[in-house]
C-alpha cells in the first residue's frame, strides 16, 4: 500500500497500540484479504516505551469496516484459544 499524498485520505487508522499486536492484527488482515500497513516502527524502535501507542495500522478507507471485524473475529478467536 502507497501512502503517497494523492490518496492519503483514502487510508484510514484502524488500530493504535504496541508493535506486537499490530503486527499480528497485520497478519490477521492479510489473511483476510486486506492490505494493512504498520507505521510508525521507527519511532518504537528509537524511543521504545519513552512513546507508548506509538505504532498504528492503516488500511484503505472502504476496507476499514471490514479490517475492524477481522481484528475483533481475531480477538474473540484468540480469547477462545486461550
Amino acid at each position: 500500500m502507497s501512502a503517497d499524498a494523492g490518496n492519503a485520505r483514502d487510508v484510514v487508522r484502524v488500530y493504535t497500540g504496541s508493535v506486537v499486536n499490530a503486527e499480528l492484527y497485520q497478519q490477521a488482515l492479510r489473511d483476510a484479504g486486506i492490505d494493512a500497513k504498520v507505521v510508525g516502527l521507527e519511532l518504537s524502535a528509537s524511543l521504545g516505551p519513552a512513546v507508548p501507542n506509538s505504532v498504528e495500522l492503516w488500511v484503505k478507507s472502504e476496507e476499514a469496516e471490514k479490517a475492524r471485524a477481522a481484528i475483533e473475529q481475531f480477538e474473540t478467536d484468540k480469547i477462545i484459544l486461550a
